[in-house]
């Protein structure tokens, strides 16, 4: 289904060239859930694109959480008319929220499918209290802010004084209060379960090779996923194993979200916001400074300053907006700029990615339940010594960067300046060592030249000159860098097609520092560091079948032991996972979460001791 639609969008947008992208994408997303299912009537085709919803749901490793903790979570999405999981956007914009909606946390986190995972960190001076995370994806943002995804988080910081807080027992409390939502006027919100038509639901069950364990011992458990009659069922699910005294034995769990208003809501005519449907979306428009006119219909590129060239290129609309999709990951430093260099006088503004629109929804009040203080004062110190032991621990989670090849490919040319005799300038460089490419002075000024690969003549027109991955159009500052900061030069002597864009050839100057600091750069161009999607992380969870590790003296007081936010059961409904226990002797708790691909959703949970 997936080619099919992905071909329609190219033929759409093929025999329709000048329809507007709000339209285009429309249509996609009509088309894709006519495949997907058939209660889309075509009476009603245009009522339903404009009502079409996502919906998200979010689960945890844990629900109470310290300063400076981490927070692992998976993302779910769901489609708002046949409450299946969805594929439609390919990022979730996630937030963590105070009491007065200021945003402790912003990620936009990358899915694949159905689903995606990451993680953030809690602020190391975040008080005492409950917090919200919401989230939702840029289609979502042309609804209300009602209809986003929340969820409490609870937080103690055991170095500030927690007098003001209220301390019940066990027999008061209200255990399911604290993980509640309320909206302004104190009405607490009601929970919508998103299982919709599909509400059989699933069971899973969880099967561990023993009831009790010793500290650093492997655990072995196996899952099932089952219908209501009991036939197996293939599942996407999370997996997670934490200390009872902060796993919520009530409250907000299952697929349940928060919402005001449960009605279909429609989009107006034209959504202002687009669903993301390879990558997020970087826009923003380009105007003149003095009249702030709008450029329309011109040329813009995006690139990354770094060794690796990754340039992408656009056309402005009338109003003078621009898209690009970003499917990198990480912080990077991006230029913006119109491929002219006539154009100049002109200025760049972005456009914000999170929300700035906000519910009424609050935490309700947070309580700590005084049958759980020695338990969680436990789990305190356990992450204090894990925080000062963690510099020491082999393996440590760290970030996954995937490679990426320069956006041109292979190059016909590649020239390493460490092979040749050490010259002054680029100018010589270029005229001395790299083949194909010469210099041309005209009115003045010189040019660059390529010789066409395949018919040995110049070509007419420039080249794409790069430098660190940015393109450059006063190639004087090019030839004036000093030699010594070049590392190597890659030369494409063939014509390079690029959307509507042809270039005759390029020539990428990448220096050893990689950050265009050999060469005096126009400050006037627009440049910033910009955060794209969350890098991908592992949960770290140490081995120790190997003897060396299992009698380390390094302390393990992991509070959370084990997390997998990308089981899967296959379609027989079964999957195993292991992993070793912590030094410390605790309670734990298993949770398993998961939707199957028609929409049914399960949780179970269960216990395991560590003595």
């Amino acid at each position: 289904m997936k080619s099919t639609t992905i071909s329609f969008y190219l033929l759409i947008n093929k025999l329709l060239p000048g329809l507007k992208p709000n339209i285009l994408i429309l249509i996609y997303i009509l088309f894709s859930q006519i495949l997907y299912s058939q209660q889309l009537k075509e009476k009603s085709d245009e009522q339903s694109i404009k009502s079409f919803k996502e919906e998200l749901y979010i689960s945890t490793d844990h629900d109470i959480y310290l300063p400076g903790e981490e927070v692992w979570f998976k993302v779910y999405k769901i489609n708002g008319l046949t409450h299946s999981p969805s594929d439609i956007s390919k990022v979730v914009y996630l937030e963590l929220l105070d009491k007065n909606n200021f945003p402790l946390r912003q990620l936009k986190v990358k899915t694949d499918l159905s689903s995606g995972s990451s993680r953030f960190i809690l602020p190391d001076n975040i008080s005492s209290g409950n917090y919200l995370i919401r989230a939702y994806t840029n289609w979502m943002k042309n609804f209300s802010p009602d209809l986003f995804f929340y969820k409490t988080l609870s937080v103690i910081n055991p170095f500030e004084s927690i007098d003001h807080l209220k301390l019940p027992t066990a027999d008061t409390v209200d255990r399911k209060s604290k993980f509640l939502i309320i909206d302004d006027k104190g009405t607490r919100i009601r929970e919508k379960s998103v299982l919709g038509a599909n509400s059989e639901g699933l069971t899973y069950t969880i099967t561990i090779d023993k009831p009790e364990y010793t500290p650093r011992e492997k655990v072995k458990i196996s899952l099932s996923a089952t219908d209501r009659s009991g036939k197996p069922v293939e599942t996407d699910m999370s997996v997670s194993v934490a200390k009872s005294a902060i796993v919520s034995q009530s409250g907000n769990s299952g697929f349940n979200g928060f919402y005001l208003n449960n009605g279909i809501v429609a989009v107006d005519s034209e959504p202002r916001y687009l669903p993301e449907l390879e990558g997020h979306l970087i826009s923003g428009n380009i105007r003149m400074k003095v009249t702030d006119e709008p450029l329309k219909n011109i040329d813009v590129s995006l690139a990354y300053v770094g060794k690796t060239a990754r340039c992408q290129f656009t056309k402005t609309d009338i109003n003078g907006q621009f898209n690009f999709v970003v499917r990198g990951s990480g912080m990077n430093e991006i230029v913006i700029q119109p491929l002219s260099s006539d154009i100049t006088g002109y200025y760049i503004e972005l456009n914000q990615s999170f929300s700035a629109s906000f519910s009424n929804f609050k935490p309700t009040p947070f309580f700590l339940d005084s049958s759980n203080i020695v338990q969680i004062n436990n789990a305190i110190v356990s992450m204090q010594i894990q925080n000062i032991y963690e510099p020491f621990r082999q393996n440590s989670e760290a970030a996954l960067k995937t490679s990426i090849p320069d956006f041109y490919g292979r190059p016909e040319n590649s020239i390493k300046m460490s092979d040749y005799i050490e010259l002054t300038s680029v100018r010589e460089v270029v005229k001395e060592i790299i083949p194909n490419v010469y210099t041309q002075k005209q009115n003045g000024k010189y040019d660059f030249k390529l010789i066409n690969k395949f018919k040995g003549q110049p070509f007419e027109n420039k080249p794409l000159i790069l430098v660190d991955g940015v393109p450059i159009y006063d190639f004087e500052k090019v030839l004036s860098i000093n030699s010594k900061e070049i590392e190597r030069v890659d030369v494409i002597n063939t014509r390079y097609f690029f959307s509507e864009n042809i270039f005759d050839g390029i020539v990428s100057f990448i220096t050893k520092k990689g950050n265009l600091s050999a060469m005096q750069y126009d400050n006037s161009i627009f440049r910033q560091v910009y955060e794209a999607c969350q890098l991908h992380r592992e949960f770290f969870s140490p081995d120790y079948s190997s003897s060396i590790l299992k009698n380390s003296h390094i302390p393990d007081y992991r509070n959370t032991i084990y997390w997998n936010p990308d089981l899967r059961t296959t379609v027989n409904g079964k999957t195993e996972i292991e992993f070793f226990t912590s030094d410390e002797k605790a309670e734990y708790t298993i949770i398993v979460e998961g939707i199957s691909n028609d929409g049914r959703t399960g949780l179970s949970r269960t216990s395991v001791i560590v003595k």
